[in-house]
């Protein structure tokens, strides 16, 4: 593996900006991975409908990534704004004499691939793909653009590599038609604020964090199955929330009578303070309809957490019997017993071994290394 540090230009179809600030953060978590061995620099285009300049491009240094906005008004003929507001970003590099990238590293193929496809046709930059998107699977989304297939084809066959963050994933895009030099490289999760802490107290606690959309996440079925639990068992705590409606799910709650001191809802919280959660919380509740590999299981799994999850997208892939419980989605029976058995016999995990997992697998030092070796690979095969 090369030593070099290389100048990357992450391109991504989501990222978080000023409009909406958890959009794609584990891509903005990759970026930040890969920017503790190489230069990093992030350009992305946002339309906002409320712009009122044109064009404005704003730029910042965030824990080591040099990340370009470049934000327009949002109106008909998106697809061609977009070209205009990535062009500007380009433009914004050149003039300041910093454009000269070794790699274009495109993170989500739909819908802006094509700029990572593009930059190497106009400046003859190789690039990669890493890819999050459960999107492909066409017995989850059904009602894709007629687009999806003929771009994705494209971009994915310019690429040097194609990096699913699941081998699940990877399956799903070739059954999907993208054909490619495929490598694993997983989600990315800072070892140093995501730990386990001690945890005091008889109380054994339970979590789940979410963007909170019942028909992804299905937390009115974990809702109905606490009902149970928490009845019959009364030293547990469940902790519910993140982006979305609090007060709906609380409501749901209060209908099914569940008892308040066994349950506490919060909103959308930053980074530290999850982490701080997970540190002192027994289990990661996941009841999750569809899904990839979710960020909480990785953050989980650094905070010595265990996981009860539905056996749904690649998260079999870490988390085994040794690390928790995979149960049939949507079967509130096997939820039910999973509760149980985490709550009669959690001992039988080792905290310490979930820990070494989650810092093995997922730290940012691991991720970097992985993608430095698929950048190697790219760049001894600049002709393909």
């Amino acid at each position: 593996m090369s030593n070099r540090q290389l100048n990357i230009l992450f391109l991504a179809s989501w990222y978080p900006n000023k409009a909406i600030p958890t959009l794609g953060n584990f891509i903005q978590r990759h970026a930040e991975a890969v920017a503790t061995r190489h230069h990093v620099t992030v350009l992305y285009v946002c339309l906002l409908a409320n712009q009122q300049e044109k064009w404005k491009v704003e730029e910042s240094l965030e824990n080591g990534v040099r990340t370009i906005l470049v934000y327009g008004k949002k109106g008909k003929f998106g697809w061609w704004k977009k070209f205009l507001g990535f062009r500007k970003g380009i433009e914004w590099l050149k003039k300041g004499n910093r454009f000269q990238f070794d790699l274009v590293h495109q993170n989500v193929i739909w819908p802006d691939g094509w700029q990572a496809w593009w930059l190497k046709r106009k400046e003859g930059i190789p690039y990669v793909i890493t890819e999050h998107w459960t999107g492909f699977d066409q017995s989850i989304r059904n009602d894709q653009s007629a687009l999806l297939k003929p771009l994705s084809k494209l971009v994915a066959g310019g690429a040097s590599a194609i990096c699913p963050v699941t081998n699940n994933l990877a399956d799903v895009m070739r059954k999907f038609g993208l054909q490619g030099r495929y490598v694993i490289v997983p989600n990315v999760v800072d070892t140093s604020i995501f730990h386990p802490a001690q945890i005091s107290g008889s109380t054994q606690k339970f979590l789940h964090v979410s963007t909170l959309n019942d028909a992804h996440k299905n937390i009115s079925g974990i809702l109905r199955v606490w009902k149970k639990v928490s009845d019959r068992f009364p030293d547990i705590h469940l902790e519910i929330g993140g982006e979305g409606d609090i007060r709906h799910y609380s409501q749901v709650a209060d209908k099914l009578g569940i008892r308040k001191t066994s349950l506490t809802f919060f909103g959308e919280k930053k980074w530290r303070e999850i982490a701080k959660m997970m540190s002192v919380s027994h289990t990661l509740i996941l009841f999750s309809n569809y899904e990839n590999l979710h960020c909480v299981v990785v953050e989980a799994m650094a905070s010595g957490m265990t996981i009860i999850s539905t056996d749904v997208g690649g998260i079999k892939e870490h988390v085994t019997s040794d690390h928790g419980i995979l149960i049939p989605r949507g079967d509130e029976n096997a939820l039910e017993e999973a509760i149980s058995e985490m709550v009669q016999h959690h001992h039988r995990f080792d905290r310490k071994e979930i820990t070494e997992y989650g810092n093995h697998t997922f730290s940012n030092e691991r991720v970097a290394e992985l993608y430095t070796s698929v950048y190697d690979l790219a760049l001894g095969n600049k002709k393909n």
